[in-house]
Protein backbone atom coordinates (compact mmCIF):
# COMPACT_ATOMS: atom_id res chain seq x y z
CA UNK A 1 0.00 0.00 0.00
CA UNK A 2 2.57 2.51 0.56
CA UNK A 3 3.81 2.73 -3.01
CA UNK A 4 0.46 3.57 -4.42
CA UNK A 5 0.58 6.51 -1.73
CA UNK A 6 3.84 7.45 -2.89
CA UNK A 7 3.00 7.25 -6.76
CA UNK A 8 -0.13 9.65 -5.93
CA UNK A 9 2.12 12.42 -4.26
CA UNK A 10 4.42 12.27 -7.48
CA UNK A 11 1.85 12.41 -9.55
CA UNK A 12 0.54 15.69 -7.90
CA UNK A 13 3.54 17.45 -7.36
CA UNK A 14 5.16 17.61 -11.09
CA UNK A 15 1.99 18.85 -12.33
CA UNK A 16 2.65 21.72 -10.09
CA UNK A 17 6.28 22.21 -10.80
CA UNK A 18 5.42 21.99 -15.46
CA UNK A 19 2.75 25.19 -14.55
CA UNK A 20 5.68 26.79 -12.95
CA UNK A 21 8.15 26.13 -15.57
CA UNK A 22 5.66 26.74 -18.59
CA UNK A 23 5.32 30.34 -16.43
CA UNK A 24 9.28 30.43 -15.93
CA UNK A 25 9.48 30.22 -19.96
CA UNK A 26 6.99 32.31 -21.14
CA UNK A 27 7.85 35.01 -18.81
CA UNK A 28 11.26 34.62 -19.57
CA UNK A 29 10.47 35.33 -22.88
CA UNK A 30 8.62 38.57 -22.66
CA UNK A 31 11.50 39.36 -20.44
CA UNK A 32 13.48 38.92 -23.47
CA UNK A 33 10.70 41.03 -25.80
CA UNK A 34 10.93 43.31 -23.35
CA UNK A 35 14.93 43.81 -22.79
CA UNK A 36 16.37 42.36 -25.76
CA UNK A 37 18.23 39.78 -23.36
CA UNK A 38 17.30 36.34 -21.39
CA UNK A 39 16.79 36.79 -17.88
CA UNK A 40 19.83 35.77 -15.66
CA UNK A 41 17.49 33.50 -14.13
CA UNK A 42 13.27 33.61 -13.65
CA UNK A 43 11.71 31.99 -10.31
CA UNK A 44 8.14 31.64 -10.06
CA UNK A 45 6.42 30.43 -6.66
CA UNK A 46 2.42 29.58 -7.33
CA UNK A 47 0.27 29.48 -4.21
CA UNK A 48 -3.50 29.58 -4.33
CA UNK A 49 -4.72 32.89 -5.47
CA UNK A 50 -1.62 34.36 -6.04
CA UNK A 51 1.29 34.04 -8.63
CA UNK A 52 4.89 35.55 -7.98
CA UNK A 53 7.71 35.81 -10.71
CA UNK A 54 10.98 37.12 -9.80
CA UNK A 55 13.34 38.01 -12.85
CA UNK A 56 16.97 38.44 -12.03
CA UNK A 57 18.66 40.64 -14.92
CA UNK A 58 21.25 39.63 -16.98
CA UNK A 59 24.64 41.96 -16.11
CA UNK A 60 24.39 43.95 -19.32
CA UNK A 61 22.27 47.32 -19.16
CA UNK A 62 19.20 46.74 -21.18
CA UNK A 63 18.58 49.34 -23.96
CA UNK A 64 15.14 49.78 -22.57
CA UNK A 65 15.47 52.13 -19.47
CA UNK A 66 18.18 54.39 -22.00
CA UNK A 67 15.48 55.74 -24.77
CA UNK A 68 13.40 57.94 -22.05
CA UNK A 69 11.02 57.89 -19.62
CA UNK A 70 7.90 57.72 -21.83
CA UNK A 71 9.28 54.60 -24.08
CA UNK A 72 10.49 52.74 -21.19
CA UNK A 73 7.04 53.08 -19.52
CA UNK A 74 5.28 51.70 -22.83
CA UNK A 75 7.66 48.90 -22.80
CA UNK A 76 6.90 48.12 -19.02
CA UNK A 77 3.11 48.22 -20.00
CA UNK A 78 3.60 46.00 -23.02
CA UNK A 79 6.29 43.55 -20.55
CA UNK A 80 3.31 43.86 -17.94
CA UNK A 81 0.62 43.23 -21.01
CA UNK A 82 1.97 40.15 -21.91
CA UNK A 83 3.18 38.14 -18.60
CA UNK A 84 -0.65 38.82 -17.42
CA UNK A 85 -1.77 36.82 -20.91
CA UNK A 86 1.08 34.22 -20.30
CA UNK A 87 -0.83 33.82 -16.58
CA UNK A 88 -4.12 33.71 -17.57
CA UNK A 89 -3.35 31.12 -20.33
CA UNK A 90 -1.50 28.85 -18.58
CA UNK A 91 -3.43 29.33 -14.91
CA UNK A 92 -7.07 29.41 -16.32
CA UNK A 93 -7.85 31.80 -14.41
CA UNK A 94 -8.19 35.43 -14.63
CA UNK A 95 -5.69 38.26 -13.10
CA UNK A 96 -7.36 40.92 -11.36
CA UNK A 97 -4.55 42.61 -9.91
CA UNK A 98 -0.74 43.15 -10.96
CA UNK A 99 1.50 44.55 -8.51
CA UNK A 100 5.26 45.07 -10.47
CA UNK A 101 8.18 45.95 -8.64
CA UNK A 102 11.53 46.66 -10.15
CA UNK A 103 14.80 46.81 -7.50
CA UNK A 104 17.76 48.45 -10.19
CA UNK A 105 19.90 48.02 -7.37
CA UNK A 106 19.35 44.04 -6.76
CA UNK A 107 18.74 44.14 -10.49
CA UNK A 108 15.44 41.85 -9.98
CA UNK A 109 11.85 42.60 -11.32
CA UNK A 110 9.11 41.31 -9.47
CA UNK A 111 5.50 40.51 -10.91
CA UNK A 112 2.91 39.04 -8.19
CA UNK A 113 -0.14 38.37 -10.06
CA UNK A 114 -3.65 38.15 -7.88
CA UNK A 115 -6.23 35.59 -9.54
CA UNK A 116 -9.65 35.61 -9.56
CA UNK A 117 -11.02 32.79 -6.84
CA UNK A 118 -12.87 29.70 -9.43
CA UNK A 119 -16.37 29.99 -9.22
CA UNK A 120 -18.23 27.72 -6.88
CA UNK A 121 -21.34 25.85 -7.46
CA UNK A 122 -24.03 25.84 -5.26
Amino acid sequence: MPEPQADVSAVEEPTRDSTSDELARSLGSAWQRFSGQRPKSTNVEIEKDVVRCVIEESTTASGADEDGSDDASHDSRRLDSDATAAVVRVTGRRVIALIPKHDEKAQTYTQRFILDRPRQRL
